[in-house]
């Protein structure tokens, strides 16, 4: 990822009217330099303009709710594939606009997107392992889940949600329907590259997710340890050396983390010669 891509993203996560499809996208110009990020901004536009031309009603939150999961999830078929969970393109806006298909996070973005270019309040919901969309009323949104085609949850298919995602080791609350931020979905939407491209045996693409982890505001100590690991299976000792260190100084204790890190540096350090 260019410098001038990580400094678009950082500054745009920073404002509180971010559009999430363009910081998604930013993400993708990473992987993927090809990618015209004006250009998947229009097609997005062009949703909501479809949308907005069928008449449907859009003033309450029920009528939104209600028109835009018949439209994106039923009509246009936006949805998730549990097969293609771990497949990378499905955190890649450009292709889940291709393919119709994505990660939960991703799908909610678009559903944002559209939404607040139509005039509808809208806002990423992030639950323990599933990113849903709130609209509406800020105190009792309606809530959708684009991974299900757009379904309505209510009260208890929230709860299930939660449950499942954590095993039932925590319990819904209202309080977690709060907008997240900009710069914790795309934290959140980086993790997922991060995984998925380095179970996928792309080094050199996860490497670029961690970088730009590093440049965010909410960056944190194993980020330094990630682009450890990837560096040096890279070959790039100078850089696994320094990432490694860094870990080190930002973490204390003696546990088995920082135990494989120092060796790490070490290891790293010995092969630079």
């Amino acid at each position: 990822m260019s410098d001038a891509v990580i400094d678009r993203l950082v500054t745009l996560v920073r404002r509180a009217d971010a559009d999430l499809a363009e910081a998604a996208l930013l993400c993708a110009r990473g992987y993927d330099p090809a990618v015209d990020i004006d250009v998947q901004l229009l097609r997005i536009d062009a949703l909501a303009d479809g949308l907005r031309t069928t008449g449907c009603r859009l003033d309450t939150a029920d009528a939104a709710a209600a028109t835009l999961g018949r439209h994106l999830g039923v009509e246009l078929g936006f949805a998730g594939d549990p097969a293609r969970f771990d497949d990378p393109e499905s955190s890649l806006l450009h292709r889940v606009l291709d393919a119709r298909q994505g990660l939960p996070i991703l799908l909610s973005i678009l559903y944002v997107a559209i939404a607040r270019r139509l005039d509808v309040a809208a806002w990423p919901i992030a639950l323990p392992g599933h990113v849903v969309v709130g609209l509406g009323d800020g105190e009792r949104p309606k809530v959708l889940d684009p991974y299900h085609g757009g379904a309505l949850l209510e009260e208890h298919g929230l709860r299930e949600r939660v449950a499942a995602a954590t095993g039932g080791q925590v319990s819904y609350r209202r309080a977690m329907l709060r907008p997240a931020p900009a710069v914790a979905i795309v934290r959140r939407l980086l993790n997922n590259l991060t995984r998925d491209l380095t179970a996928a045996e792309e080094p050199a693409s996860a490497l670029w997710t961690v970088e730009a982890k590093l440049a965010l505001p909410n960056r944190v100590p194993d980020d330094h340890r990630q682009r450890g690991e990837l560096a040096a299976n890279l070959g790039r000792f100078d850089v696994a050396a320094a990432a490694f260190e860094r870990y080190l100084e930002l973490t204390s204790g003696d546990n088995d983390e920082r135990g494989r890190a120092r060796r790490a540096a070490i290891d790293a350090r010995a092969r630079m010669n």
